[in-house]
């Protein structure tokens, strides 16, 4: 807003002037001051405006941003708990399939603990069923051979030849399982 004044002569002296006048220029003067205060305040204020408008958007940037990293933690953190569920699940089946498989070991070492102790048994007893036979063969071969004096061997002999080999088949039997 622009104040004319008019152009007031109080008289025909140009050094003087009109009181009036006077006042009215400093009122003139007075109004332009207030009106450039008023304007530079409008310009702090309009400043002030955008930038508090410019720190709001940036807040509400940092706001949407925070909260689309939340987003992206929270499934995340979904997915890792879903893996971990199933690697539990795959966990405790791998465990129950290790205990069965362990038991299922020890009873066939208990088997064959079982098996070597019988055969141990029974080697026992044919070995003395064997040394029995043994003297008892070179006996009857001994007392026979001196009683038909051949040059043949006596069938008590051939008899003892093959339970010896009768024997080492049923140890070599009985040895591989």
């Amino acid at each position: 807003m622009v104040l004319v004044l008019p152009n007031l002569h109080c008289g025909a002296a140009s050094t003087m002037q009109c009181p009036q006048d006077h006042e009215l220029q400093k009122q003139y003067l007075d109004l332009l001051q207030m009106k450039e205060e008023l304007e530079e305040s409008c310009k702090k204020k309009d400043q002030l405006l955008r930038d508090a408008q410019r720190a709001l958007a940036e807040e509400q940037d940092k706001r949407e941003t925070a909260e689309r990293e939340k987003q992206l933690l929270e499934e995340k953190c979904t997915q890792l708990r879903q893996q971990l569920n199933v690697l539990e699940i795959y966990c405790k089946e791998s465990m129950t399939q290790m205990k069965e498989e362990l038991r299922r070991r020890e009873k066939h070492e208990k088997e064959q603990d079982e098996r070597i102790r019988r055969l141990e048994a029974k080697m026992k007893d044919l070995t003395e069923k064997k040394q029995n036979t043994e003297n008892y063969c070179t006996s009857k071969t001994t007392a026979n051979d001196k009683k038909e004096n051949n040059l043949e061997p006596s069938w008590w002999s051939k008899i003892c030849e093959l339970i010896e080999e009768l024997y080492l088949l049923i140890a070599k039997f009985f040895s591989c399982g």
